[in-house]
């Protein structure tokens, strides 16, 4: 049940869930939204989180497939 998780939910929300912390805790100069610090809400481009999940995923899935030895211990 881990390896599933690790192979196919993980890499599929961590684009997600990285963008969402970055713009959360990053200064304004640095990528940090401007909109979180007035307490507002933005939109999210999620046509490129789902499709770079996708293809996180799908990577990962070729990897645990090709090399199934990496693993062999969850």
């Amino acid at each position: 049940m881990i390896r599933v998780l690790l192979v196919t939910v993980v890499p599929f929300f961590l684009p997600a869930a990285v963008f969402i912390l970055w713009r959360t805790f990053a200064p304004t100069n640095m990528g940090g939204s401007k909109a979180i610090a007035r307490d507002e809400w933005e939109p999210m481009p999620w046509k490129w989180l789902l499709i770079i999940g996708a293809v996180l995923s799908a990577v990962t899935l070729t990897v645990a497939i090709v090399y199934p030895e990496l693993l062999a211990g969850f």
